[in-house]
């Protein structure tokens, strides 16, 4: 009796170990399984061969690191990168991971529900990045659709040798009026030579900065109005003619091929133009044509009440909200912001990293350039608000840059531009408020 007894026990506890061994394996198994599942996601960006170079490398390592997951690197210019972007998230083909700029977020969001909500992932930490930061920039519809790639300013990258040529003072202090006084001796001194390496895309930087920091407002009003009046209008474009009548920006008759990227201007390369109005993300890759580049801030008014310096994102990284494989795109992107060994593949080809993680790693490798930390540090001094979606609208952005180019050509006076600008401005607002009503 007590060896049948003694021999239940014995055959309970085998039962119970081999289920325990069954149920380890069973989990391990899942496990291993789970992390040798076979992974393929898309990744869209745009920038310059610098940064080009730094993602493709980081992909390399974390594919390296995690050899179950392939990424697909689908990248180029920012010509025409919204435009394909919108076609792909409409027609459900866009990427996985997708690099947006801040100044999309309003249009993209009337065209739909793209994004997945980034603070819904348990693979991203969100502790690294300033919650205010992330507010003023990353949420539409109380979701967060990216997490910003590098905080970004707004300043003058100057040529160091341009400036050396022309015994221009590089600890100048630029204001209006010294940018366009300078500017008129450098093209007195060398038919040639132009201080200012501007498009239409840059002179509308001038005409809103120089107009934003008289009235300290929004291009554009909240309730589709504008956020200046006339005679300050006239005012702007008054300016912005006399930049091309004193020769302070090459003619866009033939600067015209380089419009949009005037960073490959072959007279910027070769020292002809010196200063180019750009960001700070930038710098790596314009500083690898340009070795002399140096930045400083954009010019100011006599008013340093309303001087306002744009800081903003420099890009957000963005996951489909269609992607069949979003948590890995979210722990990508996590990765690729906020880990150490990435940031010191990426150091600064898109800026100062957002995320303190990145930048740490960054500070205590000595990687991240002095030039791009100091000029961060002194333009977030003089941080402007976030400018609303409006202003940023792309449509209201197309329809200055027409006009600009007609003065440019002197087809329109300041005061018919300014008139013009007003009337189709007037319209468009019109239509987006009805499409917005609907």
């Amino acid at each position: 009796m007590i060896k049948s007894k003694r021999l239940i026990a014995t055959l309970v506890l085998v039962v119970f170990t081999m289920s325990i061994f069954f149920a380890f394996s069973t989990a391990g198994s899942e496990k291993a399984k789970a992390a040798s599942k076979k992974v393929t996601l898309r990744f869209m960006w745009w920038g310059g061969e610098a940064r080009h170079k730094a993602t493709l490398a980081a992909i390399q390592a974390y594919m390296k690191k995690y050899p179950n997951v392939r990424i697909n690197a689908e990248y180029g210019g920012i010509e025409g990168y919204m435009q394909k972007l919108i076609t792909q998230l409409v027609g459900r083909t866009a990427p996985d991971i997708i690099q947006i700029d801040v100044t999309w977020i309003g249009e993209l969001s009337s065209q739909g529900d793209f994004f997945a909500d980034l603070k819904t992932f348990k693979e991203v930490n969100l502790k690294p990045f300033e919650e205010k930061f992330l507010k003023d920039w990353c949420y539409s519809n109380g979701k967060l659709i990216g997490l910003p790639t590098g905080v970004n300013a707004s300043v003058l990258q100057y040529n160091k040798e341009f400036f050396k040529k022309f015994n221009i003072d590089e600890n100048t202090v630029w204001t209006w009026d010294n940018l366009l006084s300078i500017a008129e001796k450098v093209h007195k001194k060398d038919k040639n030579s132009y201080l200012l390496n501007f498009d239409q895309i840059l002179c509308y930087y001038v005409l809103t900065s120089y107009i934003g920091q008289k009235t300290g407002k929004d291009w554009i009003l909240d309730d589709y109005t504008l956020g200046f009046n006339r005679n300050q209008l006239i005012e702007a474009f008054t300016y912005l003619k006399k930049l091309f009548d004193v020769g302070a920006i090459q003619p866009f008759a033939e600067s015209a091929p380089f419009q949009g990227k005037p960073e490959q201007n072959p007279k910027w390369l070769k020292g002809e133009l010196g200063i180019l109005w750009n960001w700070t993300s930038t710098y790596a890759a314009n500083k690898a044509m340009i070795p002399s580049l140096a930045m400083t801030l954009p010019p100011r008014g006599n008013n340093l009440k309303n001087y306002a310096v744009t800081v903003r994102p420099s890009q957000l990284l963005s996951v489909n909200k269609l992607s069949k494989n979003a948590k890995e795109a979210a722990k990508f992107i996590n990765w690729f912001l906020n880990d150490k060994q990435a940031a010191l593949i990426l150091t600064d080809v898109r800026g100062v990293p957002a995320s303190s993680s990145a930048r740490d790693a960054l500070l205590k490798a000595n990687k991240l350039d002095p030039e791009i930390l100091r000029v961060t540090n002194e333009a977030v001094k003089y941080a402007a608000k976030p400018q609303n979606a409006l202003s940023q609208n792309q449509e209201i952005a197309n329809i200055a840059y027409d006009i600009i180019q007609q003065l440019a050509y002197k087809q329109l006076t300041p005061t018919q531009a300014a008139d013009k600008l007003i009337a189709l401005y007037k319209q468009k607002l019109s239509e987006l408020k009805r499409m917005q009503s609907r």
